[in-house]
């Protein structure tokens, strides 16, 4: 099973310092794809595939060198994972968003051991802890959250699910909530059209790295900074 990569995410400005993509942002010395390559290395997996937009792709092959191939390509997700099909004859692939690099080896494993008959894909989820609102007509109406999850990465799909997701009538859906235009999520999709899917515990170190914020989060969770968040009148979460 070859991991799939990929870098979709645009340049942060707030955060990149003249890099196409935010998982070329340094993190204790490192860059963040150098730190989830490492975890794919560790979990056993092969030199994985590196799929990326075509401004960001020149970076990304000055910085991982000859030995790591980048795929390139225009249009967005549905555009990479289709081109991934074409370049790829694996019958499993695993999905794996650069950007949320300091997942753990032990999410990866789950993700693949998720996997059997009668399974279709798999995905890390994490609880919500936010409140949400669902907006109508009459006002705001509170939302149970025990029904709602977060899904990471990475994603294990068998490959006639994405390529039946990325037919002609597949819909596109809303991966995160948020203004911009609506972005295709290959998970919901197949599930819209029967697959089904497993999940299994994420992880809180599973976040997306795309602004200021993450980054200082992500230092806090390497022990590379402090939340001093508290000294704000910012009270901590538990």
């Amino acid at each position: 099973m070859r991991p799939v990569v990929l870098a979709l995410a645009p340049a942060a400005p707030g955060i990149s310092r003249d890099t196409a993509t935010p998982c070329l942002e340094l993190l204790g010395g490192s860059r963040l794809l150098t730190r989830l390559l490492s975890t794919l290395q560790g979990a056993g997996l092969p030199t994985p595939l590196v799929v990326s937009g075509r401004d960001a792709a020149p970076q990304l092959r000055e910085a991982l060198g000859p030995r790591l191939p980048v795929l390139a390509v225009d249009g967005g997700r549905p555009a990479a994972l289709r081109a991934v099909l074409e370049h790829t004859d694996e019958e499993l692939l695993l999905l794996h968003d650069a950007e949320r690099a300091l997942t753990p080896a032990s999410v990866i494993t789950q993700v693949l051991s998720a996997l059997e008959d009668g399974i279709d894909a798999a995905v890390p989820v994490i609880a919500l802890t936010d409140s949400v609102k669902e907006v109508r007509a009459d006002g705001l109406r509170n939302v149970d959250r025990s029904t709602l999850a977060g899904m990471q990465s990475p994603r294990l799909l068998r490959r006639e699910v994405l390529s039946r997701a990325l037919g002609p009538q597949a819909p596109s859906r809303q991966a995160d909530p948020g203004p911009g235009p609506e972005r295709f999520d290959e998970i919901l999709t197949a599930v819209e059209h029967g697959a089904r899917v497993r999940t299994v515990p994420g992880s809180h170190a599973g976040f997306a790295v795309l602004d200021r914020l993450s980054l200082w989060q992500a230092q806090i969770s390497l022990g590379l900074a402090r939340d001093t968040s508290h000294r704000h009148g910012i009270s901590r979460r538990g």
